[in-house]
């Protein structure tokens, strides 16, 4: 096993370097007409290295903590507020999202008034290309960049309808087809579950729906028709939101990876989600995932509300001398203990303030 481990470390470390030169070479090439001609080869590049992928989950992602830094399009590594990433597990991935740019691209030609929001896109693509480099050629151990949802979507190949789920935030019998006829939102949706929600950053649940998609319009203009009503912009947003963490899960529960989040909207929602997953299935082991994930953010937060800066390898050495991850675990066996959300809090905090003092 450890000889098999081995040869899969090695073969994974070759993965980064071919791919840091890939990279290279793409953005050399790329501007905003080719954008989608020049992801192609990066494509092609995981396809030839999904076997690799596959392998890996088996033999170390499988038998190790390991935690993928996800649904974000940039890991500033120079910017330590994340850092608290590399105390955790033994593993540490960021899902590079060029892929699922890139789907979300090809999909989007298709819809009419796309256009701004395409080539935003496109942009922080090229963004993200920069930041991969960057994080690519510091060759930090034991850290990989994965399209791990991309490698997840190949896997499981059958896409899961995320619709029964949307349609729960509106009342029966509404028309999702021709959303554009109902001209108040307020009385086409359950108000008590859009409350547990987040649209966008600071977004208040506690205001209406209509002072909420107010802010959402002001503030993402450019992400969206400009034709939509609330009710096709809601449905807009909200499939987004829980496609994408379907997707997290999905790509958590093949590669036996813990998603990082330091996104609240994404957090709550992709918990959300998840909390409605494990409701209505019989698999006994997807409690374990609903555990870890009430963990992430919370351990983030509090890394991040004391200001600190810690470079990676010092804080790989805090970790390290204090057993860290042995004390996350000890938390997580004892989840069912807290009596409330404030007490896991006070426990992950005392846990954070040992490896930052």
């Amino acid at each position: 096993m450890n000889r098999k481990r081995g040869a899969m470390l090695s073969k994974l470390r070759q993965s980064q370097s071919e791919y840091l030169e890939l990279l290279k070479k793409v953005k050399d090439d790329l501007d905003l007409e080719n954008v989608t001609y020049n992801l192609d080869k990066v494509r092609n590049f995981w396809f030839r290295k999904q076997k690799l992928l596959e392998m890996c989950s088996q033999y170390l992602f499988n038998n190790s903590d390991t935690y993928f830094y996800t649904a974000v399009s940039k890991f500033n590594v120079a910017n330590s507020d994340k850092n608290i990433l590399f105390a955790l597990g033994n593993y540490q991935i960021f899902d590079d999202p060029i892929l699922s740019y890139l789907e979300v691209i090809e999909k989007s030609n298709a819809i009419h008034d796309m256009k701004d929001y395409i080539t935003k896109l496109k942009e922080r693509i090229i963004e993200c290309i920069d930041d991969l480099i960057v994080l690519l050629e510091k060759g930090i151990p034991n850290f990989y960049v994965l399209p791990l949802r991309f490698s997840s979507s190949i896997i499981n190949k059958e896409k899961i309808d995320i619709m029964p789920f949307i349609e729960n935030f509106f009342i029966e019998g509404i028309d999702f087809k021709n959303l554009h006829q109902y001209e108040d939102i307020d009385t086409v949706v359950v108000h008590e579950y859009l409350s547990r929600i987040l649209l966008f950053d600071y977004d208040d649940p506690t205001e209406t729906i209509k002072d909420r998609l107010k802010k959402y319009r002001l503030e993402y203009s450019d992400m969206f028709p400009k034709n939509m009503n609330d009710a096709e912009l809601l449905r807009f947003i909200i499939y987004g939101y829980f496609s994408q963490a379907m997707d997290v899960f999905l790509t958590s529960y093949t590669f036996n990876a813990f998603p990082f989040f330091s996104s609240l909207t994404t957090y709550l929602n992709y918990n959300v989600l998840l909390l409605n997953i494990v409701h209505y299935s019989k698999e006994e082991n997807l409690e374990h995932f609903l555990k870890m994930s009430k963990l992430t953010l919370p351990i983030w937060f509090e890394y991040d509300k004391k200001g600190v800066e810690l470079s990676i390898s010092e804080i790989r050495e805090r970790a390290k001398n204090l057993n860290f991850s042995d004390r996350i675990r000890e938390i997580y066996n004892a989840l069912d203990d807290f009596n409330t959300q404030e007490q896991l809090i006070t426990e992950i905090e005392s846990c954070v303030h040992l490896l930052i003092k």
